[in-house]
């Protein structure tokens, strides 16, 4: 697929290289898997640009840039236990699964589950399990405890739940939502990073981002960072 090529050298230079991704095991990652087969037919021309992707039923694929930042956040070594929540048909599970050891993907779609481990399959990938559950903020305690968490999408709180599946020197990333906008499903939101000291979560806000609230993640109202 010589024009998918193309696109995605377009992408790693163009929108990543150039806003300071430089991590050769991120950049060689998002390089090695192509974006349009995890898309609806009818998105797969717009897989690359530099934008959410609206693939139906309130659900986003998140922008390559957002999640080239969220990555870089994380740190992740080739060691890492990986809890990827909200991983659809499977794109951000199949770019972890070059990163570490071995990632866990969950989602409340369960179509997009089924959908995921046939790319799994396609792409001979053997160390992601993908696990379809009913509410994403509660995270997944069967495979616990993870050294990084990496949500698709934005967020109003970290549940206790899904706080206590972070190891000790663990890493969560997202987008934290700060301010919803009329005209955008997006909002305003800032890179999001929680390491785990001990049993406290720290919270540290990183770069401007805006992306679409995830489902389950809605801010409670006796909820603060």
């Amino acid at each position: 697929m010589p024009h998918s090529n193309a696109m995605r050298k377009s992408m790693i230079l163009g929108q990543l290289y150039t806003n300071d991704i430089t991590d050769k095991r991120i950049l060689q990652a998002m390089a090695d898997i192509p974006r349009e087969p995890f898309l609806p037919e009818n998105l797969r021309g717009a897989a690359y640009v530099d934008e959410d992707m609206d693939v139906g039923n309130g659900r986003y694929m998140m922008a390559p840039l957002t999640f080239a930042k969220l990555l870089d956040l994380a740190e992740i070594t080739p060691s890492d236990r990986i809890l990827n929540i909200g991983s659809l048909t499977g794109y951000s599970a199949a770019v972890l699964s070059r990163l570490g050891a071995q990632v866990v993907g969950i989602d409340s779609d369960t179509n997009a589950i089924i959908q995921a481990r046939t790319h799994m399959q396609r792409l001979g990938i053997t160390n992601v399990n993908l696990q379809p559950v009913s509410t994403m903020s509660d995270g997944y305690a069967m495979s616990a405890p993870y050294n990084v968490i990496v949500i698709q999408g934005a967020i109003g709180f970290v549940s206790e739940a899904l706080g206590s599946q972070l190891a000790v020197g663990g890493r969560m990333v997202a987008v934290r939502n700060i301010a919803s906008r009329a005209d955008s499903p997006s909002g305003l939101g800032k890179g999001l990073l929680v390491t785990r000291t001990g049993h406290k979560l720290q919270y540290r806000e990183h770069f401007d981002a805006a992306c679409a609230l995830l489902a389950s993640f809605e801010q409670p109202s006796d909820f603060t960072f």
